[in-house]
């Protein structure tokens, strides 16, 4: 279908006033759709430079350039008498945490939606469309800068697209997941996407991510630990990418090396003669307060790869999952992700304890697919 003739209505916000208006009217609803655009290339943060929501015959683009006033929509993020939906919104969460300091809930990611849906994992928004619609969304305004003013009307088009079909579409998908009887299952995998959101975000819990962290004596392991923390925290406070103030594999280098000189800080791998000067005093002070730790103070040893004899198993288990999907009908990553099916790997080729901290082995996945996938493999 050609879209280019089609009449929007597009209404601009730039007022606290209008903003409340019109978040007092989407309070009546029971759902909205949603979407931002944002840049982020020299930033720690997004830089939002518009908001769009819609009921489906509106589409209101938000300007937060012009906004002072955001309770009116932080109400609105947390009314749980209506639903947020956004496609693939991993991103707009860290722009409502960011700008208005609070997660939408209760949120629906039609993204989610789709892969129970129709099998189809991470179907971006135009085949999303064309699947639901038959529409052809143009994304010629995908690279645009959305912090520039005045928007081009292309831009305000292609934002208030984003919205419109996407509150049209969501009562479409719905009525597929209710016939599947699995709208509480994408429901609750949204939550679990929100809880994923804030383990990112938080040093303290990802700092063992850096690659090849587990080679890592645990003393090194400590000073890994304390300069993830801290680059984390330097790079917020200055509003920059993390890699900016030393990558991932720099801080790898100083942690193996354990340097006590600024000399030594300039032998870590990719660190730059500047980044020396900035920040070798503060890997410095941080090797020194390691060097103070008796060893029970350290951290505990990352667990190494499983061995290449564990790879029977593995075959094993990711081909009852694949068979699980097509059981099920839904995508073969909704069943579980291959980074998740780690854990469960070690607890039955180890013996190692399960932490069922991660929501995702819990709710529908704890009986339909962890509780079998431990029964036929951990006996």
């Amino acid at each position: 279908m050609d879209i280019q003739n089609q009449t929007l209505d597009i209404v601009w916000v730039d007022t606290d006033s209008a903003l409340r208006k019109w978040c007092e009217y989407w309070s009546t609803l029971s759902f909205i759709a949603v979407d931002t655009e944002f840049v982020r290339r020299t930033t720690y943060y997004p830089v939002t430079g518009l908001i769009q929501v819609s009921e489906g015959q509106q589409a209101v683009l938000i300007d937060p350039q012009t906004i002072s006033d955001w309770a009116p929509l932080r109400e609105l993020m947390v009314n749980q008498d209506v639903m947020k939906v956004f496609h693939a919104c991993s991103e707009d969460l860290d722009v409502f945490d960011r700008l208005v300091g609070v997660l939408p809930t209760p949120f629906y990611d039609t993204q989610i939606g789709e892969a129970f849906a129709s099998a189809q994992w991470s179907l971006s928004y135009v085949k999303l469309v064309k699947e639901y619609l038959d529409i052809d969304v143009a994304k010629d305004e995908t690279r645009s800068d959305w912090t520039l003013r005045p928007l081009t009307d292309a831009q305000k088009r292609y934002a208030a697209l984003d919205v419109i079909y996407l509150a049209e579409l969501y009562p479409m998908q719905i009525e597929r997941l209710t016939t599947k009887q699995m709208l509480d299952w994408v429901l609750e995998d949204c939550e679990s996407l929100k809880w994923q959101y804030q383990q990112n975000n938080d040093p303290e819990q990802n700092w063992d991510g850096v690659k090849a962290a587990w080679r890592l004596k645990p003393k090194s392991l400590t000073l890994l630990r304390r300069l993830f923390i801290w680059r984390d925290e330097r790079a917020r406070e200055s509003d920059v990418p993390k890699g900016q103030i030393l990558k991932d594999r720099t801080l790898w280098s100083l942690a193996k090396t354990l340097p006590d000189n600024a000399r030594d800080v300039g032998q870590a791998e990719d660190i730059t003669p500047k980044q020396v000067r900035l920040y070798a005093n503060t890997v410095i002070e941080h090797v020194a307060l390691v060097n103070e730790l008796s060893a029970d103070e350290y951290q505990n040893a990352l667990p190494a790869p499983l061995p290449s004899d564990a790879g029977d198993l593995s075959k094993a288990m990711r081909s009852h999952l694949k068979a699980l999907a097509q059981q099920l009908e839904v995508a073969p990553e909704v069943v579980l992700k291959r980074k998740l099916l780690d854990p469960l790997m070690r607890h039955i080729y180890e013996g190692s304890p399960m932490d069922w901290s991660n929501p995702v082995f819990n709710g529908w996945r704890k009986e339909k697919v962890v509780a079998p996938l431990l029964e036929k493999f951990a006996n």
